[in-house]
């Protein structure tokens, strides 16, 4: 027998609806709406911090040390200390006994192959940081490679580290690795529409998982849709060694200039401007300099600027008034200048008939 639902029970259902739909009322159409009611905007000076996140891939120059014999083995020296150029890192006491055909680190050796960073040595050839983990890419992130490896294989990797640390070793297996830090790199990519805000030669900071990094623009370069863009560092990390890909964040200098939403920017006649209230009432379109985008926001200059041919362009000033949305407002403008265009061609025709006759 189905139970009827009392009065009081009915209105509490009620109210609890009403409830959810002023909610969703509230977070997601008001603020569009009210974006809608907000026709225009002032421009007034600010500053803008600009970022972009993306994946990071770690560039370093390493060198991993092989067991020259089968044998038992010893560390001396703690996992991420700075070791010179011939400090003994570990040390193995040679057992035949220990000799072996399978060895767990075959899938990474195998991509070490004919890597010339494999070195028969219980010592550091090279200054850097020592470590007990490998992940098999040390011959594919290079310097020397990092200007030219593909981007699908970089993206498409597990970079899942190996660790190295054990009681004994099998001859020919990797027993270390030294990873240089006096120079070292971070490759990634960034779209078209951020690029600008890193150009070769800029300083940037770099936001990882351990801490932030100071980093220097290397290389930029288009490649494919977006542009590879390489971070030259000279600094301490504390996962340097360990680190292959990361989540980061890169946040750019500070730009200042007259803050306006990249929603009243149009593109005229191959020119991006903004329409400004003139004395008289009218939106005029205003040809602007974009300094910096964030993606929600752009730095603009103010008075006056120079253009790609050289000449100088009256620009927006502080305290302009533009319009959020100006979609209608280049609509009836192209429509005018057309009419305008047609109207000149009649008259020159026009013009042309008469004298022939």
């Amino acid at each position: 027998m189905k139970r009827k639902l009392t009065k009081k029970t009915k209105r509490a259902i009620f109210i609890y609806i009403v409830i959810l739909l002023l909610l969703f009322t509230i977070v997601e159409v008001l603020p569009k709406v009210t974006d809608i009611f907000e026709t225009t905007q002032v421009l007034e000076p600010g500053t803008l911090t600009l970022s972009y996140e993306t994946k990071g891939y770690f560039v370093k120059t390493e060198e991993i040390g092989v067991a020259a014999d089968s044998g038992e083995i010893e560390y001396p020296v703690t996992e991420g200390t700075v070791v010179k150029k011939g400090a003994e890192v570990v040390s193995v006491k040679a057992d035949s006994s220990k000799d072996s055909e399978s060895t767990r680190f075959s899938d990474c050796m195998d991509r070490l192959k004919g890597y010339d960073g494999l070195v028969d040595s219980c010592s550091a050839s090279i200054s850097g940081v020592f470590s007990l983990s490998i992940d098999g890419y040390e011959n594919y992130l290079t310097p020397e490679k990092m200007e030219k490896v593909k981007r699908e294989t970089v993206e498409s990797q597990s970079y899942r580290t190996t660790d190295l640390k054990r009681s004994s070793v099998i001859k020919g297996e990797p027993i270390f690795k030294i990873s240089g830090d006096d120079v070292w790199y971070i490759l990634c990519w960034i779209d078209k529409e951020n690029v600008r805000n890193y150009q070769e030669g800029n300083e940037v900071t770099l936001q990882l998982p351990d801490g932030d990094v100071d980093a220097t623009v290397y290389k930029v370069k288009k490649d494919g849709d977006d542009y590879r863009v390489i971070f030259f560092l000279d600094v301490y990390y504390k996962s340097f060694a360990a680190s292959r890909e990361e989540d980061m964040k890169v946040v750019a200098s500070d730009s200042s200039g007259l803050i306006v939403s990249n929603k009243a920017i149009v593109e005229k006649n191959g020119k991006k401007g903004v329409y400004v209230k003139n004395k008289n009432g009218n939106y005029i379109f205003k040809q602007i300099k974009v300094i910096a985008t964030d993606g929600k926001d752009s730095v603009l200059s103010d008075a006056a600027f120079t253009d790609e041919n050289g000449k100088q362009i009256t620009t927006v000033n502080v305290y302009d008034e533009v319009l959020r949305h100006p979609g209608n407002a280049l609509e009836e403008d192209l429509k005018k200048e057309a009419n305008k265009e047609k109207n000149t061609k009649n008259t020159e025709e026009s013009t042309e008939q008469k004298e022939a006759n």
